[in-house]
C-alpha cells in the first residue's frame, strides 16, 4: 500500500501540474504551473490566483495527498507487529503515523484559498508529527537490528525534515519573489524526499515482513 500510494502521489501531482491553469502568489496572471513559484497546495485550491476554476486539479490533489494520509493511518500497526524490542517506540511510531496521516488528509480537505488558517495548521502540525514518526521509526529500527541502509536513509531524511520544519515556522515571507521561491523549492525538496524515503522504508518493511505489509 505504501509503495503504491508513493508512486501514485508522484504521478498524480505531475498530471495536476500539467493541467493547472496557472497563477502564483506574486504573478496571478501566469498561464501555467511554475515549479519554483507554485506550492503543491496551489493544485488543491478551488480557484487559481486569477480566479479561474481549478476543480480537476483539486480533485487530483485530494486523491494524491489523501491517499498518502490514509495509507499512513492504515499501515500504522506495522511497527507494533515487527518490533521484537522497544515496544514503547513502536507505540509512539504508530501514534505519530496515525496523527500525521490524519493531518495530511486535513491538508487535502482544506483548500488554502477558502480555508487558509486550518490548511496551514494541518501543514505545520502534519510535518511536525511526521518528524516525530521518523525519529521513533529510526530508533526502533536501531533497537531491532534493522539493515544499516534504511537507518542511514532515515537519519538523512530526519535532518532534511528538521530543517524544513524550521523553515515552515521561521522561513522567509512568500510576499517577496526570493522568499516565495525559497519556500516553494524547499517544499518541493522535502515532499519528493518524503515520498522517496517512504517508498524506500516501505520496501524494507515488505522484505522484513511480507505477510504483514
Amino acid at each position: 500500500m505504501l509503495l503504491y500510494v508513493s508512486l501514485q502521489f508522484f504521478l498524480l501531482t505531475l498530471v495536476a501540474m500539467a493541467l493547472y491553469p496557472g497563477g502564483t502568489h506574486n504573478s496571478p496572471t501566469a498561464t501555467r504551473y511554475l515549479f519554483t513559484r507554485n506550492f503543491f497546495s496551489d493544485l488543491g485550491a478551488t480557484h487559481t490566483y486569477s480566479g479561474k476554476p481549478n476543480l480537476l486539479c483539486e480533485v487530483i490533489f485530494i486523491i494524491a495527498l489523501g491517499s498518502i494520509g490514509l495509507a499512513l493511518v492504515a499501515t500504522s500497526g506495522i511497527w507494533r507487529s515487527i518490533a521484537r524490542r522497544a515496544s514503547g517506540l513502536a507505540t509512539s511510531a504508530q501514534a505519530f503515523a496515525v496523527l500525521s496521516g490524519l493531518c495530511f488528509v486535513g491538508i487535502a480537505a482544506t483548500p488554502w484559498n477558502i480555508l487558509g488558517p486550518p490548511h496551514m495548521f494541518f501543514v505545520k502540525l502534519g510535518f511536525s508529527l511526521l518528524l516525530g514518526l521518523m525519529a521513533s521509526m529510526v530508533f526502533l529500527q536501531m533497537q531491532n537490528g534493522w539493515p544499516g541502509f534504511y537507518i542511514a536513509c532515515n537519519w538523512l531524511y530526519i535532518l532534511l525534515l528538521a530543517v524544513y520544519v524550521w523553515i515552515l515556522f521561521y522561513g522567509p515571507s512568500v510576499h517577496t519573489d526570493s522568499g516565495l521561491e525559497f519556500q516553494v523549492v524547499a517544499q518541493k525538496i522535502i515532499v519528493y524526499t518524503s515520498i522517496l524515503n517512504l517508498a524506500t522504508q516501505a520496501y524494507g518493511l515488505r522484505r522484513a515482513a511480507p505477510t504483514v505489509v
